[in-house]
């Protein structure tokens, strides 16, 4: 699909196009949260959605993850996002 292949390299510079923020893919359950590698968090309001929450690659997929559901999955597994995500505006 290509906008995987587009995805896949979406963040550059700890920033990312607001259309590819929101294409990115929910990621709302795996086999294993131990094998997701945190990219950076999120927090940017559009017109109608407030994206709060952390960019994290599965496998060689970027998705996205709530900031809810990051809490919720603390106790398990400790994040460490080491960066902010910077959104910039569509051109």
């Amino acid at each position: 699909m290509e906008w995987e292949k587009i995805l896949r390299d979406a963040v550059k510079d700890n920033t990312i196009k607001e259309l590819y923020l929101r294409k990115v893919p929910s990621l709302k359950t795996c086999e294993d949260w131990k094998q997701v590698k945190e990219v950076g968090l999120v927090d940017h309001k559009t017109k109608y959605a407030h994206y709060k929450g952390g960019l994290v690659k599965y496998g060689d997929r970027l998705y996205f993850v709530l900031d809810q559901r990051l809490e919720a999955i603390a106790p398990f597994r400790a994040w460490n996002f080491k960066t902010k995500i910077k959104v910039t505006d569509p051109e």
